[in-house]
């Protein structure tokens, strides 16, 4: 089973509360679905608005589904409103690679001996993988540094204990994983600081 290779939570769903500068702005979720082939579809959805006085000044909504056969990720489609620019990435499986189409970085193939994933943080192997951005199109290598473990604050005042990964490079996120490579949180700079809180319940 595709699924049983994966850190596919057995819920079949992750979600989390997305905080900016402490106050919620929207959610996060990842929904993973078992084709009767086997297949393996992993869709991504957040949808965020920012607003200050009581007014929208930004608004961020993402679509992106993923496709994994026999536990390799072969096939992406993504589509981001980011605050009225339209974004989309299209990736598909080749020999040794990747065939990328992007609205940012046009059509391009990408073949190395480092495997490609899709950055949607859910797989922990994206830590040693080529990061495909899902809103860009571009790929890069991060630079991996875990500080420790964590208690991370969950959304129904909870807490979690989780492994702590910073990446640094082309990227700069925080990211922490459980004992069973679960995704538990995330956190980030982008107009004021973003964090993910996970739904636990």
């Amino acid at each position: 089973m595709v699924a049983g290779t994966l850190p596919v939570p057995p819920s079949g769903k992750i979600g989390f509360e997305v905080l900016r500068n402490g106050s919620p702005i929207g959610e996060h979720h990842v929904i993973f679905t078992q084709n009767p082939d086997g297949d393996l579809l992993v869709n991504t959805s957040a949808d965020l608005r920012v607003r200050v006085a009581g007014i929208q000044v930004y608004h961020y909504q993402m679509q992106v589904m993923e496709r994994w056969s026999g536990g390799e990720f072969t096939s992406l489609d993504s589509h981001v409103n980011q605050n009225g620019t339209l974004l989309e990435v299209h990736a598909q499986q080749i020999a040794g690679g990747f065939a990328i189409q992007s609205t940012k970085h046009g059509n391009y193939n990408y073949t190395g001996p480092t495997p490609m994933m899709p950055l949607t943080y859910w797989n922990k192997s994206i830590l040693q993988a080529m990061i495909l951005n899902v809103e860009t199109g571009g790929h890069y290598l991060g630079i991996v540094n875990s500080p420790g473990w964590n208690y991370l604050p969950t959304a129904n005042d909870g807490t979690l204990l989780a492994q702590r990964f910073d990446i640094t490079g082309k990227l700069h996120i925080t990211l922490w994983y459980d004992q069973f490579n679960q995704w538990d949180g995330l956190e980030f700079n982008y107009l004021g600081d973003v964090t993910f809180r996970k739904i636990t319940s």
